[in-house]
């Protein structure tokens, strides 16, 4: 019972520690650009590599849990973790911060596709597990901007506040190390050899988990530096809305936690969609901060359940193998690092509102397969 515990408890603060370590890009960003002085083209281009590294080793990852068994995988994710941040905190040229930024990455990577596995595949896919995880993501991406901002009084930089994630990392090594978590092999009424992924389901998962990563991202990543450089809001203002916008993330998922048992999940996945891309209209036409603030709320409320309802929906197509569950989540990947890396590249020649325009096609994107995804598994 006590190591039952500590592997639910300990995986929570790992989600929790994740959200504070992806979302820590959108808020140093700005600061990062005036160090190094680089361009949105540029700044999208350390995102990007972040997201791409994810995605490969969060595929490796995928195959490495049916071979070695998850503690052990693990373990490298974490050490992924306190490597890169190091490597971020230390240093003083943008090879360094490329560096460190890979590093980074492969961890995030590692952890997010093993603690997925563990979770999704001993809940059987419940929906409430599933919400409860990403909402300990949501809580780190909601404390992070806040404890940025005290970093920033205190009169420390944004490599301050990478020490501090580096030390939360170790902390998070240590409760792996001492989780008792059995080698189990994870698919089930088949075995490995003879489990033959769905390919007509599997890659419409891929689809919606690769336009709201993107979409997620990319947001999150170029929210604050929109609204400081075009519509020229305080900083603290911005990094205010950066916490608003997780808070509603976890309030959502808590919402979709709670009922989420009852819930159709892929009807469900198409009407948050829908609000996501009304929110997203709202925030591209607004100025005053009281319709953007009323925007970052619907699209936080709206984005909240599409990861892990998408997740536990295509449960039952996994059957908790470890490489269909990797091979759905690299989806997410792919629209991490691709969107990021775009929409700056769009922002350079266009202005930072290009970025917002670019987040509002892919949310329709979104909606479409979303769909396609629903009408499929009526007839399942």
């Amino acid at each position: 019972m006590k190591n039952s515990r500590l592997i639910i408890w300990g995986n929570y603060f790992g989600f929790v520690l994740m959200g504070m370590i992806v979302i820590s890009f959108g808020a140093t960003m700005p600061y990062i650009r005036r160090e190094f002085g680089l361009s949105f083209e540029q700044g999208g281009l350390i995102l990007a590599l972040f997201s791409g590294s994810y995605l490969m080793s969060g595929l490796i990852s995928g195959l490495l849990v049916d071979k070695v068994g998850h503690k052990r995988v693990l373990i490298g994710g974490n050490l992924g973790y306190i490597v890169g941040l190091s490597t971020l905190a230390s240093s003083i040229q943008l090879t360094t911060v490329y560096l460190g930024v890979l590093i980074l990455g492969m961890g995030w990577g590692i952890c997010n596709s093993v603690v997925n596995i563990l979770v999704n595949d001993s809940s059987r896919g419940d929906s409430k597990a599933m919400s409860l995880l990403h909402m300990s993501f949501g809580v780190g991406a909601f404390i992070v901007p806040l404890l940025f901002n005290s970093v920033l009084t205190l009169g420390y930089t944004w490599k301050r506040m990478m020490w501090i994630l580096a030390v939360m990392a170790l902390i998070a090594e240590v409760l792996v190390l001492k989780m008792q978590i059995p080698f189990i092999r994870t698919v089930k009424n088949a075995s490995e050899k003879d489990f033959k992924i769905p390919w007509r389901y599997i890659s419409v998962y891929m689809f919606v988990l690769f336009f709201y990563v993107g979409v997620e991202n990319a947001f999150s990543g170029w929210m604050v530096s929109y609204l400081e450089t075009d519509l020229k809001f305080s900083e603290g203002f911005s990094q205010g809305l950066l916490s608003t916008l997780w808070l509603t993330i976890i309030l959502g998922r808590f919402i979709t936690g709670t009922f989420g048992r009852k819930m159709n999940k892929s009807k469900f996945i198409v009407s948050v969609s829908a609000s996501a891309f009304v929110g997203m209209f709202i925030f591209l036409v607004s100025t005053s901060a009281m319709w953007i603030a009323f925007s970052v709320v619907c699209i936080g409320l709206s984005l909240a359940g599409i990861y892990p309802l998408t997740m536990a929906d295509a449960n039952r197509h996994i059957h908790g193998s470890g490489i269909a569950t990797a091979i759905v989540i690299s989806g997410g990947g792919i629209g991490a690092t691709i969107m990021p890396y775009l929409t700056g590249k769009l922002a350079d020649q266009f202005g930072a509102v290009a970025i917002i325009g670019t987040i509002l096609v892919s949310t329709g994107f979104m909606i479409l397969f979303s769909v396609v995804n629903f009408k499929q598994n009526k007839s399942v």
